[in-house]
């Protein structure tokens, strides 16, 4: 995205230095990652920011593991197919820009109030819905609010 081309609009909402920093992680080695907690409309998710090439391969691997336990091949096939397919995405667009529309934090915790939390093995969302972030995550409950 080039400022020459109304880049600068969209900052308008997206975070600049969050972009940079998903930027980071997906572009360097494989299975990099930042510590890292999200504002996102109230809620808080913490855990480790990654690329969304990691969150592709965690996706491909829990779901087949999972139909390969049904040993049902009229769905394992297709869906093993559009998964591997799904993993080998270019981060590029066309124009050779990042596509950076996604931010992926592995191992989250998701704060939804004071009183109710949950665990994930990956979060995914939007860029443009995150309202603020810090480094580093949080470690407990108690600490968080």
């Amino acid at each position: 995205m080039s400022i020459e081309n109304g880049g600068m609009d969209h900052y308008k909402h997206t975070i600049l230095s969050l972009e940079a920093l998903v930027r980071v992680v997906s572009t360097a080695r494989a299975n990099s990652k930042i510590s890292i907690t999200l504002n996102v409309h109230g809620s808080v998710i913490s855990g480790d920011l990654v690329s969304s090439a990691d969150f592709h391969k965690y996706l491909e691997s829990t779901l087949l593991e999972n139909l390969q336990e049904k040993e049902d091949p009229t769905v394992y096939q297709p869906l093993k197919a559009g998964l591997e397919a799904l993993v080998k995405v270019s981060i590029m667009n066309v124009e050779g820009d990042l596509n950076l529309q996604y931010v992926c934090v592995k191992d989250a915790k998701i704060y939804l109030s004071h009183i109710h939390t949950a665990s994930a093995p990956f979060w995914i969302g939007k860029i443009e819905s995150v309202d603020g972030f810090s480094l580093g995550s949080i470690e407990s409950p108690s600490s968080a609010f």
